[in-house]
């Protein structure tokens, strides 16, 4: 078993204008739900970034109660398909799918015929069980660096210069937890350019019972993750990293700014990973965190992914930990405003 850590630490609803009125086809067999179809204006879904002209852009549908109706569509969405107004698919994939609480989110490859002011697209859902979705069509041909602007939220890279955490819609510093005085930016070395976080532990500090921690804010109140793919970073250095997803609130958020770790009681999930030596790449999905047991406040995924607004990084059992380029896929940037 995992020794428990004792040191504490630490849809939104796109407004869709121009929806039609909902329409309900007939069925095809005895045994299929009637087909429910709601349409959206192409415009309204597009990414609120600089978009390449005369390419296919990848935009992110967000679905509730008051945009869609749940109540007929399948638990895995293999009911569902997007479709242009002439009934021709379009290629999609589903980030998430929650009938059970009215929720969704599909991100869908818009080429340049759909780019009129006036083109709609629609979401059908009760259509007989297939795999329609398909995270290789929607990407195909998109340079990585545009999917990573259109589907993915830059944590930090470390190189701003000071502990200024100002990558993500809302600025925070680093937060270093306990008596690092000789922690802070530091070169990456070992074969990475570039600056890194360093956590260096004094004799004693980081035992098996103890950690140090660095922790970021990345929104100003507690959000939902359901949408996130993977938590991917890079390490160095010797005994154990745990990376944590969790929960603060305001008071818990000014004990942290204030240095009083002892008192935080946050709810979290996370999972540890054992350092070597030299830099090596992770890439951790909610599937990975550590099942709830309740030590030091770990609920699990399933019980913190809608109320998350801290990372936090611990390092146990070791002597420092370098970290760096920290990224959250399937999280986009409006997520967190």
């Amino acid at each position: 078993m995992k020794p428990a850590l004792k040191a504490s630490a630490l849809l939104l609803s796109f407004a869709l204008v121009g929806c039609l009125d909902e329409r309900i086809g007939g069925t095809s067999t005895e045994t299929e739900n009637a087909v429910v179809a709601r349409a959206f204006l192409v415009d309204s879904i597009l990414p609120n970034a600089d978009l390449p002209a005369h390419e296919p852009v990848v935009a992110t549908l967000r679905l509730d109660s008051t945009r869609f109706d749940f109540s007929a569509s399948r638990a895995d969405g293999q009911d569902l398909e997007v479709a242009r107004m002439d009934g021709k698919a379009v290629p999609f994939e589903i980030s998430f799918w929650d009938p059970a609480n009215s929720r969704g989110r599909l991100r869908v490859r818009i080429d340049t015929s759909l780019g009129g002011p006036d083109s709609r697209l629609q979401v059908l859902s009760g259509l007989s069980a297939a795999q329609r979705s398909s995270s290789t069509a929607v990407w195909q041909g998109i340079p990585w660096a545009r999917r990573l602007a259109w589907n993915s939220a830059l944590v930090d890279d470390f190189e701003s210069g000071n502990l200024l955490n100002n990558r993500l819609p809302v600025s925070s510093f680093w937060f270093l937890g306990g008596s690092l005085t000789a922690s802070g930016l530091a070169p990456a070395n070992s074969g990475r350019t570039g600056t890194s976080l360093h956590l260096v532990c004094s004799p004693g500090q980081c035992g098996p019972d103890r950690a140090l921690l660095a922790a970021t804010m990345m929104a100003n109140s507690p959000r939902s993750f359901r949408s996130l793919d993977s938590i991917e970073f890079w390490t160095r250095g010797s005994g154990s990293v745990w990376i944590a997803l969790e929960s603060l609130d305001s008071v818990q958020m000014g004990r942290l700014q204030r240095g009083r770790l002892d008192s935080l009681q946050p709810r979290r999930c996370w999972t540890s990973k054992t350092l070597d030596t030299t830099w090596r790449r992770w890439s951790i999905k909610p599937s990975e965190f550590d099942a709830a047991d309740g030590l030091s406040g770990n609920v699990g995924w399933s019980a913190l992914q809608d109320s998350i607004n801290y990372l936090t990084v611990l390092l146990q059992n070791g002597s420092e930990l370098w970290i760096d380029d920290i990224r959250l896929h399937g999280i986009e940037l409006d997520d967190l405003r």
